[in-house]
This record gives C-alpha cells, structure tokens and sequence, in this order.
C-alpha cells in the first residue's frame, strides 16, 4: 500500500496541490497514488469514509478524489459532511456504477469532476492539472486582496472609491478614523453632496468629471466635512479604475491630511499681516492720538458756549460722534494688532453666554429676540479667559442680532462628554452666509458693510488661536451658517450659526 506523504504547507506559487485520496481497493490506490505522485503532488491515503474521520485532517486539503461507493457509505450521503471538514477542498469522484441520477445528484452536492472506473492517466492528471491550475489564479487573486485590504486597512491616507455618478462605493478605515463618517453612512451616497464644503462642490464636481474621462489629477487641494460638521483639509490625487476590457468603472481618489500645513501656512501670513499692522498702528496712533485729543477738548468748549437748543449743537455733536468712532476703529485695529495674553480660570459655559446675552439687552432694545437654551445643557467647567470668551460671544450674538429679522430666535445647545470635550452648537434663524463670506470671513479687514473695519472674526479667531484652538466655518444643519471652535487641551467646541451678508465683522 502506497505511503502518504506529509502535508508541506505554504508552497506559495507552486502548481502541487494537497490531495486526500479515498480509495477502498488497494490496487486502484495505488495506481492513482503513483500517477498523481509522479506531478509532484503531495498525498495521503484512506480506505473509508470512517478513516477520513479519524484522520484529523487539516483544512487546507485541496482536493479529495474518491471513490463513490466505499465500504461505509455513499459520496452523496457523506459529501456534505466532508465538504464541512475539509471546506478549501475540490471533490472528484470516480466510480464504475455511474447513473444518471448519482451523477447529477454529486454535482448538486458540489463535485467538481465525475470520471468513471477504469481511470485514464492522462484523463485523471489532466482533470488534476486543471484545478491546480484553478487554485494557483485563486491563490494569486487572495494573495492580491489580501494586500489590496491590508494597504486601505493600515495606509494613514484617505482613500475613496466613488462610481461614475460620483457615489461613494467604498473607503478605507482611515477616513473613518479622521472623519468620523461609516461606510453604512455614506455607502450609495454622492461623495460631493455629503463630503465637501458647499462653497467648494462646483470645483470638485469639474474635477471628477475631468477624472472621470481618464485625466489623472494631482495636487488638488479642498476641505473634507467630517460627521460633527468640521472641516479638515486634505491634498489629493485622483486616477480611474478600469475592468477587464479596460473601460473605466470608478474613479479613485488618495488624500493626504494637510490641515496642519494649511493651518500652519495661514499662522504664518497671519503673523506676518499683524508684524505690519502692528507697525502702521503704533504710527498712526501716536500721530493720531494727540489730534483726537484736541478735537475733544474743542467739542467740550464749544459744548459749553452752544445751548443744546441751538441748531449748531447738532453739528457739534455730529463732530463728537465721528471723534467716538475714529476713537473706537483705531483701538479695534490696535486690539486685533496687540499680543494677546489670556488669564485663564475655570468657569461653566452657560455662565458666560447668559451674562453677554444680558449685556445686549440694551442694544437689542424692543427688537423681539430670544435667547432659547437646549433641555439638558452640560455645565461643565472649561479654563478659559472669561474676557475674551464674552467677546467671542458678543461678536457670535451681535452678528446673529444683525442677520435676522424678527423675531430673532437664537437657539443654544450645549454637550460634554467623559474627557471633557464641550460642545456649544448656537443657530438663528437668520439667512446664512453667502459662498464668498464663507471662504473669507477671517480674512483681516473683509467686510460686505459700508462701515467697519472687517475685524471683528478676525479677533474671534485670534481668541481661539491663543487658546490653542481653531475657529471653522461648518455646515448648517437647516437655515444659517454654523461656526466650529475647537479648544485644544482645554477640549472645548463651540459652534455658532448664522449671519446675514453684512455679518462679515463685528
């Protein structure tokens, strides 16, 4: 009786395939155990369906051949219990009682070849050879997957698949880990619609289409929204990826994280600006100081000489309101110039936005306006600077107050969680925020007003910054703009809505 060969696991590109062969007639064993062996397979050997059991075989056995009918049994009464033993393997079955209905029942059961008794050498190694063959492709194909998921499952990359209407058919973990979005979330959805910032959706749908018709695009740089509403910012580059007939089927698209460069980059030409500004104010405000300070005292005279029932009173108060204003402009550039130093103590949130919304009673008069806080707001305690966190609210209230018409409904709602993360979510029912604001609005002296000086953001994110935060324009949710603030180690977001378009400054 022929002697099984021990299995030799891993043989990588190798055609040799493990083989169980089951064979109850010894002569018939051998003959098939010598002409197999002769290809370089490596075998084992059992009598009966019995021996199979008590063999412990391994499951990577690749092919069974056996006999039909074996002293205990029948292949189409033990196939399915084999086929759960050894579940990587091909059947072939050999048998000199071929029918019909045996047949056709063996290959329902899944049997891969049914030759009949006597066996053919060649009829038998080619039948062998053709699966090995098959098993060698499956095993390339497994090897190539099995990389393919192990570069999405590890790259520190995004990588994006989308179909040819621009719909997300997959991604790897990583975009999940940066962006917070599941593949259940998105799967089917268009990748544009749901992933990128409004004010960018008409560049990057020119860029899919211009992908899409095999133009590969490289450098191209845009925000991505992530699922709380923030925006990071990634550079990409985009190829297609075509069938068999080399038709393009889907187009995909590799983005690096640059949000700290661009982050970074923005510091860097923001420092610069305030290097400038810094310099021009000292100037300017030294020249100016003394002049203003002379047209005061010159309106308190001539106050004093004029009755207040006079019609040259009004002029000389029209004089006195323009000084203020000069007055009030040349502290705001000097404010947003001036190094800011923080004097930190830990306050609840709630404290802060209530004591502003009761600063601007005044201001807001007899305008229908209401503050609404959400059930449940958290009252956690943040270190921060109470000053200059009342000025970001004030400049997030007093935009609000500007952009609606009544009635003003601000609404606020405020969560935290275990590792101390705040997060402030303020909407208005007011009209929004227009494309161009929404890219510009920290822009130093941009501004839509016919007054003002276009700082007023501009000084919000100088806060954030100091605080080791950063200040986004996010997504709304219904009607308005939204605004991110995330605080670094202190961990707490902010988020406010929306602005008319002459909410560009303070």
């Amino acid at each position: 009786m022929p002697q099984s060969k021990p299995f030799v696991a891993g043989r990588g590109m190798k055609n040799e395939l493990e083989i169980l062969l089951v064979e109850d007639d010894p002569d018939a064993q051998a003959n098939l155990f010598d002409i197999l062996e002769m290809d370089g397979h490596q075998i084992r050997v059992a009598g009966s369906f019995g021996d199979v059991r008590a063999s412990g075989l391994q499951p990577d056995v690749e092919l069974v051949i056996l006999d039909r009918r074996l002293p205990d049994g029948n292949v189409e009464d033990a196939l399915p219990e084999l086929t759960a033993l050894l579940p990587n393997a091909e059947f072939i079955v050999i048998t000199g009682f071929a029918d019909i209905e045996s047949t056709i029942a063996a290959f329902r059961l899944g049997v891969t070849d049914y030759l009949l008794k006597p066996v053919h050498p060649d009829v038998i190694r080619q039948s062998v050879a053709r699966l090995a063959r098959q098993k060698h492709v499956e095993s390339e194909l497994n090897r190539e997957q099995r990389f393919a998921n192990q570069i999405l499952d590890t790259s520190e990359a995004l990588i994006v698949v989308l179909d040819m209407d621009g719909c997300i058919v997959r991604f790897n973990p990583h975009f999940t880990a940066i962006t917070g979005w599941t593949l259940d979330d998105l799967k089917g959805k268009s990748y544009i619609d749901h992933c990128i910032p409004e004010s960018e959706r008409d560049r990057l749908r020119q860029v899919f289409r211009e992908t899409a018709t095999g133009k590969h695009s490289t450098g191209v740089c845009n925000g991505v929204l992530t699922s709380d509403g923030r925006i990071r910012q990634f550079r990409w580059s985009d190829s297609t990826l075509t069938d068999e007939d080399g038709e393009i089927t889907s187009v995909l698209a590799i983005g690096i994280d640059v949000t700290d460069v661009v982050e970074a980059q923005n510091a860097a030409a923001r420092d610069h600006r305030l290097a400038a500004i810094g310099q021009t104010v000292a100037g300017l405000a030294h020249e100016s100081r003394n002049a203003l300070h002379r047209i005061n005292a010159s309106v308190e005279i001539l106050r004093l000489d004029i009755p207040i029932e006079s019609e040259s009173r009004e002029e000389v108060d029209s004089i006195a309101r323009a000084s203020s204003e000069l007055q009030l402009t040349l502290e705001e550039v000097r404010q947003y110039a001036a190094p800011i130093q923080l004097h930190r103590e830990p306050v609840m949130l709630h404290e802060v936005w209530r004591r502003v919304w009761g600063y601007l009673a005044k201001t807001r008069g007899q305008r229908d306006a209401e503050l609404i806080e959400a059930p449940g707001c958290c009252d956690c305690l943040v270190d921060v600077d109470v000053m200059r966190m009342e000025q970001v609210f004030r400049n997030l209230f007093e935009n609000s107050l500007a952009a609606c018409d009544d009635p003003v409904c601000i609404q606020v709602d405020c969560k935290c969680d275990d590792q101390g993360t705040v997060q402030l979510d303020i909407r208005d029912n007011g009209p929004g925020l227009c494309a161009e604001q929404r890219q510009k609005l920290f822009e130093p002296f941009y501004t839509t007003k016919s007054r003002g000086t276009g700082l007023g953001m501009s000084i919000v994110q100088r806060i954030i910054d100091a605080h080791h935060g950063d200040i986004q324009v996010g997504e709304p949710t219904d009607r308005g703009a939204r605004f991110l603030i995330r605080l670094g180690k202190q961990k707490a977001v902010f988020a406010s809505s929306s602005w008319q378009e002459a909410a560009a400054d303070a």
